[in-house]
């Protein structure tokens, strides 16, 4: 049975380093995902959201 692990990224510089750390770990990455959450230009943030998977 597979598991998985859904990952929160606040910054897109990360999201690299996020995937090799769990990859190391015995994951795989599933399905990437952005969000965009803000009001105006200067409050505008992006998560970003890395679904991984183990197991068979």
């Amino acid at each position: 049975m597979k598991e998985y692990e859904c990952v929160e990224v606040k910054h897109h510089k990360d999201v690299g380093k996020t995937i090799e750390e769990w990859q190391k770990n015995g994951w795989r990455l599933h399905t990437y995902q952005t969000a965009g959450m803000g009001a105006g230009p200067m409050s505008y943030n992006v998560n970003h959201y890395l679904l991984f998977e183990r197991g068979e």
